[in-house]
C-alpha cells in the first residue's frame, strides 16, 4: 500500500497532467493543504483558478463550497440564511449547513469585493476557523481557502483579508500550443477522490513531525535580511507561516528534515504586488537554491524566446522562420547547460532540473514542427 506522501506525489503528477503549465501552483495548492494555510490565485477569468481548487477537493472527497462575490453579495450567501425558528426565540442564528463554515476547501472567486458585512466573519473563519453564529464561537473545518481574483485590493480594509493568503500566484492563460491542445482534447474531470480527508489530516501530523534545520533557519534569516534592503518587508507572523510551508515541502519530497532549498517557495509568499516577484525570486533564488535557481532563469530565457519568435509567426515570414532557426539553437544551447548544471545538483534540485529540460524540450519540438511546415510550404512556393 501506498504511504501518503507517496498518494499525494501521485496527485500531484496527476493535476499536472490535467492542468498544463500549472506545476507551481499545484504544490503550492498541496503545501497550502499540508500546512493548513490558504492560497490566492490572480489572473484572468478562464484560467481555471476555481477548476483546480475544485479537483483537489475531489481528489480528496472534501467537504466543498464554492461562490463568487459581487459587490452586492450578502452574508447569506456565504454563511447562510437566517432561521426564522430561531428569530421567533429572539436569536439571530444561521443556518449553515451547504455554506462556508462547514466546508473543508472552499473557493471565494473576486474575493477582494467582499463587503464590510462579510469581511470580518471571513477573517475569524481563516484566522481562527471560528464562526460567530448569533454570538456563539463555533469551530469550522475548514482547511484551505481558495482565494481568486482578477486584480489586487484596492483600499486598506482588505489588507488584512489578503495577508490571510500565505501563498501566492499570478495564474495566466496557457502558452505552449501543446499545451492548449491537451485543454481542448481532455474530457471533463470526473476522478473519484484519491485520498481522505482523514489521510490528508495524517499527513498534516507527519508534516510537524519534520525537523527544521539550523541550516534552514539561518538561510531564512539571511532571505529576510536581503529582502528588507530590497524594500520587501513581511510580518513575523508570515515568516514563521513560511517556515511551517517549508515543512509541507520537505515532506512532499519524502525527506523527515528540511533544507534551505525548501525555502524556494517563499518567491510566491513574499510579494505584494506580482511586479516584486522577480527581485524576490532573485534573492531567494540565491541563498536557497541556486543550482534550481539557475535552472529556472534558462527555462525563463526559453520562455521568452519562444514568446518572441511567436510573435513573428503571422508578419513577416522569411524574418520568422530567420528567428525560428535561431531560437532553435538556443533551446540547444540551454538544454546543455542544464545538463552541467544536473552534474552538481542535489536531489531536488535535480527534479527542477527535469522538468526545466522537459518543458524546453517541448517548446523545441513545437517550433521545429512549425519551422519544418514551413519550410515545406516555402518549398512548394
Amino acid at each position: 500500500m501506498n504511504t501518503p506522501v507517496q498518494q499525494l506525489q501521485r496527485l500531484r503528477r496527476d493535476l499536472a497532467a490535467r492542468f498544463p503549465e500549472r506545476r507551481e501552483v499545484i504544490e503550492g495548492a498541496l503545501y497550502a493543504l499540508l500546512s493548513a494555510e490558504h492560497i490566492l490565485l490572480l489572473g484572468p477569468p478562464g484560467s481555471a483558478k476555481s477548476a483546480l481548487a475544485r479537483a483537489l477537493a475531489q481528489a480528496f472527497g472534501a467537504r466543498y463550497f464554492e461562490r463568487l462575490l459581487t459587490k452586492f453579495s450578502t452574508p447569506e450567501e456565504l454563511f447562510g440564511p437566517v432561521s426564522l425558528k430561531a428569530l421567533e426565540n429572539d436569536r439571530y442564528t444561521r443556518i449553515t449547513a451547504g455554506k462556508l463554515p462547514e466546508a473543508e476547501i472552499g473557493v471565494i472567486d473576486e474575493t477582494f469585493r467582499a463587503n464590510s458585512a462579510i469581511l470580518n466573519a471571513l477573517l475569524a473563519l481563516m484566522n481562527e476557523r471560528l464562526f460567530h453564529n448569533d454570538g456563539a464561537p463555533t469551530a469550522c473545518p475548514l482547511v484551505t481557502l481558495f482565494g481568486a481574483s482578477n486584480d489586487l485590493p484596492d483600499g486598506k480594509e482588505l489588507e488584512a483579508l489578503f495577508d490571510r493568503f500565505l501563498l501566492r500566484y499570478e495564474v495566466s492563460y496557457v502558452l505552449r500550443p501543446s499545451s492548449l491542445r491537451a485543454v481542448l482534447t481532455a474530457p471533463d474531470p470526473t476522478s473519484p477522490a484519491s485520498l481522505t480527508m482523514e489521510q490528508l489530516r495524517a499527513a498534516q501530523a507527519e508534516v510537524l513531525s519534520v525537523t527544521v534545520t539550523d541550516e534552514t533557519i539561518d538561510a531564512l534569516l539571511a532571505i529576510r535580511e536581503q529582502c528588507k534592503a530590497e524594500g520587501i518587508v513581511a510580518s513575523d507572523r508570515r515568516w514563521k507561516k513560511c517556515l511551517k510551508a517549508a515543512r509541507a515541502s520537505a515532506y512532499l519530497a519524502g525527506e523527515s528534515k528540511t533544507s534551505p532549498e525548501d525555502l524556494s517557495l517563499l518567491t510566491d509568499c513574499l510579494w505584494r504586488e506580482p511586479k516584486e516577484r522577480p527581485k524576490v525570486a532573485r534573492v531567494v533564488g540565491k541563498l536557497a537554491d541556486p543550482v534550481g535557481s539557475q535552472a529556472l532563469e534558462i527555462l525563463d530565457a526559453a520562455r521568452e524566446t519562444s514568446a518572441r519568435v511567436s510573435a513573428l509567426q503571422l508578419s513577416d515570414r522569411r524574418s520568422y522562420l530567420s528567428a525560428a532557426t535561431n531560437a532553435l539553437e538556443e533551446f540547444n544551447a540551454q538544454q546543455a547547460k542544464l545538463a552541467d548544471l544536473a552534474k552538481s545538483a542535489a536531489r531536488r534540485a535535480k527534479q527542477a532540473i527535469a522538468d526545466a529540460t522537459s518543458e524546453i524540450l517541448q517548446l523545441h519540438t513545437e517550433l521545429a514542427r512549425i519551422v519544418a511546415t514551413g519550410l515545406r510550404i516555402g518549398g512548394a512556393r
